[in-house]
């Protein structure tokens, strides 16, 4: 996919997706912060999002499941494919770009609902 009319489609069509989804991701997240800038130091008297503590999933176990489960992927997919296709630095920045887009799906499903 890295020559010919096949590739061209497929890089750019991605780099598009991505761009468009960062683009209307500044707008949301701009409206977020703000809102949360403004309601700092107005506690507001009922939230039904709040759990108590022994009910919470501990950010020690949540981090250990990121960092194992992108460490398995990386291996995963170099183990398949081999380092002459896809680079483990690659794999890495998909993880990246794919936080990023799951940020924007959760943060777009908060505001329209």
């Amino acid at each position: 996919m890295t020559t010919g009319a096949r590739g061209w489609i497929l890089w750019i069509s991605l780099a598009i997706m991505t761009s468009d989804s960062l683009v209307a991701l500044v707008p949301i997240a701009w409206e977020y912060g703000s809102k949360l800038v403004a309601d700092t130091g107005h506690e507001s008297g009922h939230d039904s999002e709040v759990e108590t503590d022994d009910r919470l999933v501990p950010s020690r176990w949540v981090l250990w499941g990121i960092t194992g489960s992108m460490a398995v992927g990386i291996l995963l997919i170099w183990f398949i494919f081999g380092n002459e296709s896809i680079k483990p630095w690659a794999t890495l920045l998909s993880f990246g770009l794919g936080v990023l887009l799951s940020i924007l799906g959760y943060v777009a499903c908060r505001f329209l609902s």
